[in-house]
């Protein structure tokens, strides 16, 4: 189960990873096609969502607004095991 969640957050992070990657929204942007696609990879999967949030949190350009959230709807599911963060 450890090994299955694991893998679950290491995808999820991979995908926001390259989901980040793909453009950029904070240079003049109106929350475009990479935008979206970064929403889609949080709100599909727990892992996803962490992978998001980690990203958010390790971003180091401190000229840049905010990230809004609002396409973003966290998973919820009451069958899996709390994620270990």
């Amino acid at each position: 189960m450890t090994k299955n969640l694991l893998s679950k957050i290491a995808g999820g992070v991979v995908i926001a990873f390259l989901a980040a990657g793909c453009g950029s929204s904070h240079n003049g942007g109106d929350g475009g096609p990479a935008q979206q696609q970064e929403d889609a990879a949080a709100s599909g999967s727990v892992a996803g969502f962490i992978g998001f949030a980690q990203v958010q949190i390790a971003r180091t350009d401190d000229a840049s607004e905010p990230r809004p959230i609002a396409g973003i709807n966290p998973p919820v599911s009451d069958v899996d095991e709390p994620a270990v963060i």
